[in-house]
């Protein structure tokens, strides 16, 4: 299956119990959206679309504010992206799984400046899938959504931000993040083949048999 659709789809079979995360918004006003592109962008719900350009805006203003960035090529090359990303079309599906490869690729482009260990990238293992984005001050951007299959269906979907120490990453979450008085909390081993992860009192994140445990590997 196609990692793109897959995430799609993961975010389709949420369970009852599984809690629902709003997404983010794009980066641009929805309001006054015209082309196919920008109407997949703004569909809103699970769709995970905002978060998606949404993450590409405060990479590319970080990227941009960098100290020694020729700012003059930054901004030819994220034009001359943004004329390949709107060439994505066929259906809603198919333009989303489009721009995903494509935000993907250009996540890729703008921090393999200082990206050394190669964090930024596509990880999936048998039940789902992890999103992460280096930021130039050294924190990680993660998208993670998983789903345990028939007959439940239930799913986790969660996102954070959060500083890499060595080879660590640690997010606690707050009560407002997930509605929940457990102390959640998220631990991951990194790297540039695989991300490790384990999880503490994060039960509200999924279902009864959905985790967000395991090690994802890079695609």
């Amino acid at each position: 299956m196609h990692y793109g659709m897959r995430f799609f789809i993961g975010f389709i079979f949420l369970s009852v119990s599984s809690l629902v995360y709003s997404q983010e918004s794009p980066s641009f006003d929805c309001s006054l959206a015209k082309t196919h592109v920008e109407k997949v962008l703004c569909s809103g719900g699970n769709s995970g679309m905002g978060d998606l350009d949404q993450t590409m805006h405060d990479l590319y203003k970080a990227v941009n504010n960098s100290p020694g960035v020729d700012k003059s090529a930054l901004s030819v090359s994220q034009r001359k992206w943004l004329i390949e990303r709107n060439k994505c079309k066929g259906t809603d599906d198919t333009v989303m799984n489009c721009l995903y490869e494509s935000y993907r690729a250009r996540y890729i482009e703008l921090s393999k400046s200082y990206d050394k260990q190669q964090l930024t990238g596509l990880f999936t293992n048998d039940l789902g899938m992890m999103d992460s984005v280096l930021f130039p001050d050294g924190t990680l951007s993660v998208n993670i959504s998983t789903d345990s299959g028939a007959p439940s269906y239930d799913s986790c979907m969660v996102s954070f931000r959060a500083p890499v120490e060595g080879s660590s990453v640690q997010h606690v979450f707050t009560h407002d993040e997930i509605l929940s008085d457990k102390k959640c909390s998220v631990d991951m081993k990194v790297s540039s083949d695989k991300m490790q992860i384990s999880s503490k009192e994060c039960r509200a994140l999924c279902g009864i048999s959905a985790s967000l445990d395991g090690t994802y590997k890079r695609q």
